[in-house]
């Protein structure tokens, strides 16, 4: 009977790895993954939905513009306030941006890289950890209107074990 027992975890570990191992790991699926939770903030700020923005946060949020780590309860309020002026000019839609913003999704490196700087200290990066860019206008045309409040289309998002988080904000 042990020797049953014993057998039947060993299989129940053996599916529950092979599980792990074929959910996306790559960076390039990481990194869709990461645009298409992104776009789902950034399709919050559209309809000014304050709390599907804080519920995706994770509790302590690392503050980009170097001021550290915050609690996401401190932040509320003015968070609020932030996602309601994300669009300037209201009468805009997500099929705007998408047609008008340059998206981008980079890993530490490349942001590093991309803006010839390190990133602070405190920042503790793992390979699920994204920044979320999409605050340049496109280079295709140049009538494009710049409607957004550029601080709030830079992010980083993180994939953890209860899924995907926003794990830092632009001050």
């Amino acid at each position: 009977m042990k020797y049953i027992i014993f057998l039947s975890a060993i299989v129940i570990s053996i599916g529950a790895s092979s599980i792990n191992e074929s959910s996306p790991q790559n960076s390039t699926d990481l990194k869709e993954e990461a645009k298409e939770f992104s776009l789902s903030i950034v399709k919050s700020y559209f309809a000014e939905d304050c709390n599907k923005v804080y519920e995706v946060m994770s509790d302590s949020l690392l503050i980009m513009d170097g001021d550290g780590i915050l609690s996401k309860i401190n932040i509320k309020d003015k968070l609020c306030s932030s996602v309601k002026q994300a669009i300037d000019n209201k009468s805009k839609t997500f099929k705007d941006y998408i047609k008008t913003y340059q998206i981008e999704i980079l890993s530490a490196s490349e942001l590093e890289s991309k803006f010839d700087k390190k990133l602070p200290e405190y920042f503790k990066i793992s390979d699920s950890d994204f920044f979320f860019l999409g605050f340049e206008l496109k280079k295709d045309q140049e009538d494009y209107e710049d409607f957004i409040w550029d601080d709030m289309f830079l992010f980083m998002v993180s994939k953890e074990k209860k899924g995907w988080v926003m794990k830092g904000i632009s001050g």
